[in-house]
């Protein structure tokens, strides 16, 4: 099993003016530096569609259709990929924040994508937050091409939707959006994944970052007929968490997670997006995702996959936390210490529940045989610290994490992790 594979196992989580008749029409200026674009996969946007639905399914479409061959960084696909975001913030107003008056920043394979949505308060424009999603995928893999809808055309979608909402009314602080390119395999946790290199050489002052918000996997379910909530992560990074408080919305549950319960491995803690350059240098920090689907780096990913409901709904949920972030009177603080609550052994109880087919939810195969004397003892025990009236020691914050390892491991594809091996988590 390679390293990318050992990493995914651990994790629940890691368009152009439309014709009349649907089609997609090139956009002539498509502001590629560095990149020559075939004609086979000439850059589109869908920057001219007006209905906000209509746009995100637009969008992982043109992102996740057969013409850009699962963009792979460097590839034609990727630069066409590339090409488009480049065109859609264009044409949504942002400004250029990329290298030598640019939308880009090349990378030593592809380039991420830049741009900026200018702070209406002048003592509170020079502080970004940033909002990130990564738009490269793993191309072909032994001949197949893999879409790479949920991953991540779906985070980028939503991103623009976000952006395209905040140009038309600003908040205080600047926003800056990162379409960042080379996050997955080889580049993955290396020197030239795109968030790594921005933050090593970033475009803004890194002391004017104050703040990242990072989609990936926005669009799908972490089982077939389960309606999994959008997990917003990393809110105990901040000396005061980031409101709004969570809300129900009966498209889209929406709850928050402490990042130690999907990053917290056997051989230490690993990051499984590009928040990770950001929290390693102690820039608070959200991770927003839906969570691993079942087609979560198969041939499968494709658009008609994905929730575009439950999509539209994270649009409110991101656009959200980043005005708040934006908005906040003093700037966003890094939180040194950083404990887990009972409320993360709440969520994680709830997982547990539904994956058991608790409460008349349909839960999941993986959950059943072998693992499920397991599970139910591991229920009973998140049951017990949510409800214990207190919040729980190291000790028992290193339970829950055991707990919530066993869990992702189980909802991996089955031939990548016997059952048996994920119960010794």
């Amino acid at each position: 099993m390679s390293p990318w594979r050992l990493f995914a196992v651990c994790w629940m989580l890691a368009c152009g003016e439309r014709g009349e008749a649907g089609s997609v029409a090139p956009v002539a200026d498509a502001g590629v530096t560095g990149a020559t674009v075939p004609r086979a996969v000439a850059p589109t946007s869908c920057a001219g569609e007006r209905d906000e639905a209509a746009a995100l399914r637009c969008w992982v479409e043109l992102l996740a259709g057969p013409e850009l061959g699962g963009r792979d960084n460097g590839s034609p696909g990727g630069a066409a990929a590339r090409a488009a975001i480049v065109a859609g913030v264009r044409a949504y107003g942002l400004e250029m924040a990329g290298e030598t008056g640019s939308f880009e920043q090349p990378l030593p394979r592809g380039a991420n994508v830049l741009a900026r949505v200018p702070g209406r308060d002048p003592a509170r424009a020079g502080e970004h937050v940033v909002l990130a999603a990564h738009y490269d995928h793993l191309g072909e893999v032994d001949g197949v091409v893999h879409p790479g809808a949920d991953d991540n055309a779906s985070g980028v979608a939503v991103a623009l939707a976000v952006v395209r909402r905040l140009a038309a009314d600003p908040p205080a602080r600047s926003v800056l959006l990162a379409a960042f390119d080379a996050e997955e395999p080889p580049d993955y946790r290396t020197p030239s994944m795109g968030s790594d290199y921005f933050v090593a050489r970033p475009t803004i002052a890194r002391e004017q970052l104050v703040a990242v918000v990072c989609l990936d996997l926005m669009g799908g379910d972490l089982w077939d007929g389960y309606r999994s909530p959008l997990y917003v992560m990393g809110r105990e990074t901040f000396v005061r968490p980031p409101a709004p408080a969570l809300r129900e919305d009966p498209r889209l549950p929406v709850r928050a997670m402490h990042l130690r319960l999907v990053e917290e491995l056997p051989h230490g803690r690993q990051a499984f997006s590009d928040h990770g350059a950001f929290f390693g240098s102690e820039i608070p920090s959200l991770f927003v995702s839906t969570g691993r689907s079942p087609h979560y780096h198969q041939p499968s990913d494709t658009p008609e996959t994905l929730k575009y409901d439950k999509m539209l709904a994270a649009v409110d949920v991101v656009e959200a936390h980043v005005r708040v972030l934006a908005d906040m009177p003093d700037r966003p603080a890094w939180a040194r210490d950083q404990p887990l609550r009972s409320a993360d052994a709440a969520v994680l109880a709830e997982l547990l529940a539904a994956g058991l087919g608790e409460g008349g939810v349909r839960g999941t195969d993986e959950f059943t045989g072998l693992a499920r004397p397991r599970l139910l003892a591991d229920l009973a025990r998140a049951r017990a610290l949510a409800g214990a009236g207190r919040e729980p020691g190291e000790a028992e914050a290193r339970e829950l994490i055991a707990i919530s390892l066993r869990a992702q491991c189980l909802l991996t594809v089955d031939h990548e992790v016997p059952t048996a091996a994920c119960l010794l988590l």
